[in-house]
């Protein structure tokens, strides 16, 4: 509860930079957000981005093992990783589309989901009809044409540990992706194993020499997932070659965050960050965004 109270999500603000990739002229520099301090002009106006397209990809699974296992606890998408972003599109005006690996409905990590801690886009994504309508009749990843969409931003939550590095289609769609350089990428904490397998037009994969992050091993191990999950981005991301960066805290990084932008990819650590104080943060379409530069760590 605390951590929730405290942390405040990185999905609104990739999210945010996402649609500021898009509505600039490709030619334009757009430093990261975290370098460059960032200022509530980073949300568009209600509609502004009218005529484009976004892509939310999600997990399918939905059991802290084998899907099927039957004594496993659920788990699923982390809420708000879908709902923040999910809602900064469509508020842009963005044609908005949640694709889960498998299909159907998106299943939600009820862990964090009580009413007590439900953000406000989680609230309102339950009462929100469309939505409701999105995420229960989603697309498979394999029947998506991953070249309508302007962006493409995949969630995270511990059942993306299973499915968005093993993926064939998504690999295959966020290749599609980066060979044009009209479209962004995104992800926030699990969502960037679906980067893992991707490639690049000359063949060589898609994280091999890029400034990417995720969320760290040392989160995973302090949010007791550590030996339960499959894969672990931080390890991954580190795998395939990416220049991995992150913030560590002073005792413990479930507080900590960062975004990393590299060309028109942007990744984000974790769900939370230590935004907390108004003084040290800005406001981002009701939500409360990192202000303060911070060291980041190269692994």
């Amino acid at each position: 509860y605390q951590r929730r109270v405290r942390g405040k999500m990185c999905a609104t603000m990739i999210a945010a930079v996402l649609l500021v990739l898009v509505a600039v002229p490709p030619a334009t520099t757009f430093p990261s957000p975290v370098e460059a301090k960032c200022t509530p002009g980073l949300t568009p106006a209600a509609g502004s981005l009218k005529g484009t397209k976004a892509l939310l990809v999600v997990t399918s699974h939905s059991k802290l093992g084998d899907q099927n296992c039957t004594s496993c606890k659920p788990t699923g998408v982390y809420g708000e990783e879908m709902t923040a972003p999910y809602f900064l599109f469509r508020d842009a005006g963005m044609e908005t589309t949640i694709a889960t690996i498998s299909g159907g409905t998106v299943p939600i990590d009820p862990t964090y989901n009580s009413s007590l801690l439900q953000t406000s886009s989680d609230k309102r994504f339950y009462l929100d009809p469309q939505a409701y309508s999105d995420s229960h009749n989603t697309p498979a990843v394999k029947d998506v044409r991953f070249s309508e969409y302007d962006i493409v931003f995949m969630a995270g939550g511990w059942g993306a540990a299973w499915d968005l590095e093993t993926s064939d289609e998504l690999a295959a769609g966020v290749t599609q992706t980066y060979a044009n350089p009209k479209q962004f990428l995104g992800s926030v904490c699990h969502g960037a194993l679906g980067f893992i397998r991707a490639t690049k037009p000359d063949g060589s994969l898609l994280c091999n020499g890029t400034k990417m992050t995720g969320v760290t091993n040392k989160q995973i191990e302090q949010l007791g997932i550590a030996s339960v999950t499959p894969y672990h981005p931080q390890d991954e991301l580190v795998k395939a070659g990416a220049e991995y960066q992150c913030k560590h805290g002073f005792l413990t990084d479930l507080l900590s965050n960062d975004v990393v932008t590299d060309g028109r990819i942007v990744t984000c650590l974790l769900y939370t960050s230590d935004a907390a104080d108004e003084e040290d943060s800005v406001d981002l379409g009701g939500r409360r965004i990192i202000k303060k530069k911070k060291e980041r760590t190269s692994v």
